[in-house]
């Protein structure tokens, strides 16, 4: 990884980077979903086991390779080809997750109760999308010459 100059919107995309992969992470473990059976009541669903991993480690992904550019350090583009990479898994996952829970609640319930997707969820996706944007960006912004103002 190089050092380059870093500017101030190189380095907040850099810090939005970092903080998309921890909110993936902590959206990992919190509830990922709330359903309203009739005679139940309202149950929380997490991910699974598996699914809660899965995030968890593209969450790390994503902020691990926001650390050198929060230093100030240019991404190589195998780096930020990953980095980009986690953040549209966990956009999908969380997309196609979304879906899926509602889908299997309308099959196990006749009556249209509801489903209401739960934050863990939302940090998911969110912060998956986010985290890939600006990876792109710092990308695209780092393969730009610099343009000195000294004459």
């Amino acid at each position: 990884m190089t050092e380059h100059r870093v500017s101030p919107a190189g380095r907040a995309l850099a810090w939005l980077m970092l903080v998309s992969g921890f909110a993936a992470v902590v959206g990992s473990f919190l509830p990922w979903a709330w359903v309203d059976f009739p005679e139940q009541g309202s149950s929380q669903v997490s991910g699974s086991l598996v699914s809660d991993l899965f995030t968890a480690f593209f969450g790390v992904v994503l902020a691990g390779y926001a650390v050198p550019a929060v230093r100030g350090e240019r991404l190589p583009g195998l780096e930020t080809f990953f980095s980009v990479g986690a953040g549209l898994v966990l956009f999908t996952l969380g997309a196609w997750d979304s879906r899926h829970l509602t889908s299997m609640t309308a099959a196990l319930v006749a009556a249209d109760t509801g489903t209401t997707i739960g934050p863990g969820l939302w940090l998911c996706m969110i912060g998956g999308l986010l985290g890939a944007l600006a990876a792109a960006a710092l990308a695209v912004r780092g393969r730009r010459p610099v343009v000195s103002s000294r004459v």
